[in-house]
């Protein structure tokens, strides 16, 4: 995604109105036809986006927001917060023909972000931990070897990870748990591009290792719903924001270096 689509579209997310709707209580048996429906037609996004059928992805996500936007009191304003903005984020790719590796990942991020509204069953976000778990893996390694332009690349390949899990662990994951990974995560990338010893960056990595660690091993729908809030999801927004900007500021830095050299 170009910059100036990348910032359009993260004011866009931050400054956006969202229905306020109230969370009714609705019969389980209703909720559980809606939700399957709903999780149905995401799934068909994902498989239109991934074979590259924009088109075809585009109309059936117009048709999956507004089934969602009729079924709204059956969800929590969290809920709504997240899967709103992860509906407007792939219908803002798909319409200006972003990259298809950014569609097809917006896609994947939808489809789990509806399953972690389900309440049986093991979350299809979890079936990502080995991509999630294996470039944090690399990073250590790299990092030990000094190996700095690989620990950066790994670095990216987590962050896009993560980015594509992120509004299901909001959903499904424990408010206090993905806080602190995201405040984590946030003082990595913010340092990325500063010289600190290879020791004290495995440190931050190992952390952040154990903290995706529990998240994977937590129970399903492990949540206090009042605890994490519109607040959260800004949080992680920015975290996003910084990943991209400090990543472009690297490869900036390399260049401006090897000309230099």
């Amino acid at each position: 995604m170009n910059v100036k689509l990348f910032i359009i579209f993260v004011c866009f997310t931050l400054f956006i109105g969202f229905p306020e709707r109230g969370y009714a209580e609705n019969s389980s048996a209703a909720m559980k036809n809606q939700a399957d429906n709903l999780v149905s037609l995401s799934d068909q996004v994902f498989h239109y986006s991934i074979a590259k059928q924009d088109k075809a992805a585009a109309s059936l996500l117009h048709e999956l927001s507004e089934k969602w936007n009729h079924s709204l009191d059956l969800y929590s304003e969290k809920e709504q917060q997240v899967i709103g903005t992860s509906i407007v984020k792939l219908k803002v790719l798909l319409k200006t023909q972003a990259n298809q590796q950014e569609i097809a990942d917006a896609a994947a991020s939808l489809r789990l972000g509806f399953d972690a509204l389900q309440n049986e069953g093991a979350p299809m976000w979890k079936e990502k931990r080995s991509d999630i778990m294996e470039p944090l893996s690399r990073m250590n390694t790299a990092l030990k070897n000094k190996k700095q332009e690989h620990y950066q690349y790994e670095l990216n390949q987590f962050l896009n990870e993560y980015a594509i899990i992120y509004p299901a662990l909001i959903i499904d994951g424990r408010p206090d748990m993905v806080t602190l990974l995201d405040q984590r995560i946030t003082t990595l990338t913010n340092h990325r591009l500063e010289d600190i010893k290879e020791s004290k960056r495995i440190s931050q990595v190992n952390r952040i290792t154990d903290d995706m660690n529990r998240l994977f091993k937590q129970s399903r729908n492990g949540k206090d719903e009042n605890t994490m809030g519109l607040m959260t999801i800004i949080g992680g927004i920015v975290v996003a924001v910084l990943a991209y900007v400090s990543w472009v500021r690297y490869t900036a830095e390399r260049k401006r270096r090897s000309r230099i050299h």
